[in-house]
């Protein structure tokens, strides 16, 4: 996942708004959102380690975790996947705080991780291996793969991009009414000035490529025997005030959109989840 974005008690019908990105390469076996048994979560799956980037469960809880970009960095030895960590969240029962104090981060490569749950005194939480877990604030939020809110092209762009949406949603919009707004926002293929581009160590070229919300780069532009890279799933998850959970994920193949939108409602009173058909 490398961009999430977030408005957090903006609304007075959905207290958490989740816009979200997953880039990956195009070659790594994926499965799209669907209904998980053990444990019983909505999430896609990563099918290479397993794990997943964003999922959602009974009760309104949902988490999500992004890669910090850190090339030379040396990976932890038997190091976990990073896929793991929403899984784990989602499959116990820990507050976000206590979940992130307890992670055990120096077996992760870099991550930044969004760990929500309504019924938690802080609700919010950012977890991550290269800071201390923390409670974010009521607003609109973006964390793509550095720091919370750091300035990136992409994150500043999100935000506001979603702030202007939140701004225009009516009190009793029902959450289909975001959708298509969602999407377009996700496929924002804009290109950022080389001034305002992060310095992460992968170069310009490359940071120009992986600067738009939307990410799509051909084989041609990567190591070899690599088939393109980009974003591989647009995902909005909406939370309510009474603890229902509303999932969409749009797939792509090599940055065209992959049949119609998966949605997913997820009942509080009850573990079951029921798959609905794209409106």
């Amino acid at each position: 996942m490398c961009l999430l974005l977030f408005a957090y008690r903006q609304h007075p019908r959905y207290p958490l708004i989740l816009l979200a990105n997953r880039d990956e390469f195009y070659q790594r076996p994926t499965a799209p959102a669907d209904l998980w048994h053990t444990p019983p979560i909505v999430a896609g799956r990563d099918l290479e380690a397993g794990g997943t980037w964003l999922g959602a469960t009974d009760g309104g809880r949902l988490a999500a975790v992004t890669n910090v970009r850190e090339p030379g960095v040396p990976t932890p030895p038997a190091a976990a996947s990073r896929g793991d960590i929403p899984t784990k969240f989602l499959a116990a029962d820990n507050a976000p705080l206590r979940f992130a104090e307890t992670l055990a981060g120096e077996r992760y490569r870099g991550f930044n991780a969004m760990l929500y749950d309504p019924a938690a005194p802080e609700s919010l939480i950012c977890a991550g291996n290269r800071h201390r877990p923390f409670a974010m604030t009521s607003g609109v939020h973006g964390i793509s793969n550095g720091a919370a809110d750091a300035p990136w092209p992409k994150v500043t762009r999100g935000r506001e991009s979603l702030a202007q949406l939140v701004q225009s949603l009516p009190h009793n919009a029902p959450p289909e009414w975001l959708l298509a707004p969602s999407l377009a926002l996700l496929q924002d293929t804009a290109v950022a000035e080389d001034s305002a581009l992060p310095d992460t160590g992968v170069g310009l070229e490359m940071e120009r490529a992986l600067a738009p919300i939307f990410v799509r780069i051909p084989a041609g532009n990567l190591r070899e025997g690599s088939s393109g890279y980009g974003t591989r799933a647009s995902t909005l998850v909406l939370s309510d005030r009474e603890g229902r959970v509303y999932f969409w994920e749009q797939s792509y193949r090599e940055g065209q959109p992959l049949g119609s939108p998966r949605h997913f409602t997820i009942p509080s009173t009850t573990a079951s989840v029921t798959p609905r058909a794209p409106s």
